[in-house]
C-alpha cells in the first residue's frame, strides 16, 4: 500500500511529466514555425511575372512562372515562333517551359527549365531539339514588395543532346509576384 507521501510524490511526478510533454510539443511547434519563417523558399512558392532582358538591347521577353512547393516550375504561355536563329533553317517553334527549382540557402535559388523545339511552321511539327535554361536568382525586397533578381543562361540542344546554339551572355531576369487587384491580376 502506498502511503500518503508516496501518492503525493507520484502525483507530482505525473504532473511534471505532463508539463514537460506539453512544453516540449509547444517548443517543437515554435521551432518549426521559426524554421519555416527563416526558409525563403516559402516566399518563392506562387506565380510570378518575369522579364528577361539582354544587355545593350531594348528587347525584352515576358513570361509567367509558377513555382510549386515540390520543386517544380511551370511557364504559362503559348508556343513561340522564333526567327533569326543560326540553326533549324533560321526559324523554329518553341513550347512553354517546365522544370525544377532548388533553394541554395540565404534566399538564393536555381531553376532549370526546358522547352521543346520544332521546325516551323507549326503544321510541320518535326522535333529538332530543346532549349535549356538555367536561372540563378535571389529574393530581395523591392519598392513594391518582394522581387526575384538574377541571371539567365541558355543553350539549344538537338535531339541527340548536341549543342546547336546558345543564348547571348549577360541576360538578366527579374520577376514580381502576381497579385489580385480590383480589375484582375497585376
Amino acid at each position: 500500500m502506498w502511503t500518503r507521501g508516496m501518492r503525493g510524490l507520484a502525483a507530482m511526478g505525473v504532473l511534471i511529466a505532463l508539463a514537460c510533454v506539453f512544453a516540449g510539443s509547444r517548443l517543437s511547434r515554435m521551432s518549426w514555425a521559426s524554421r519555416a519563417d527563416d526558409d525563403a523558399s516559402t516566399s518563392l512558392i506562387g506565380s510570378w511575372r518575369g522579364t528577361r532582358k539582354a544587355p545593350g538591347s531594348i528587347a525584352v521577353r515576358h513570361n509567367l512562372l509558377s513555382f510549386m512547393p515540390g520543386g517544380e516550375v511551370i511557364e504559362a504561355g503559348p508556343s513561340v515562333y522564333v526567327t533569326g536563329a543560326n540553326f533549324a533553317n533560321g526559324s523554329f517553334v518553341e513550347t512553354g517551359f517546365i522544370g525544377t527549382w532548388v533553394g541554395e540557402g540565404h534566399g538564393n535559388f536555381v531553376a532549370h527549365m526546358i522547352a521543346n523545339l520544332s521546325d516551323a511552321p507549326v503544321s510541320k511539327g518535326t522535333a529538332i531539339g530543346t532549349e535549356n535554361l538555367t536561372f540563378r536568382f535571389h529574393i530581395e525586397s523591392g519598392k513594391n514588395g518582394k522581387e526575384l533578381k538574377g541571371t539567365l543562361e541558355g543553350i539549344y540542344l538537338d535531339t541527340e543532346g548536341n549543342p546547336m546554339g546558345q543564348l547571348p551572355a549577360g541576360l538578366t531576369w527579374d520577376a514580381v509576384p502576381l497579385t489580385i487587384t480590383s480589375n484582375g491580376y497585376n
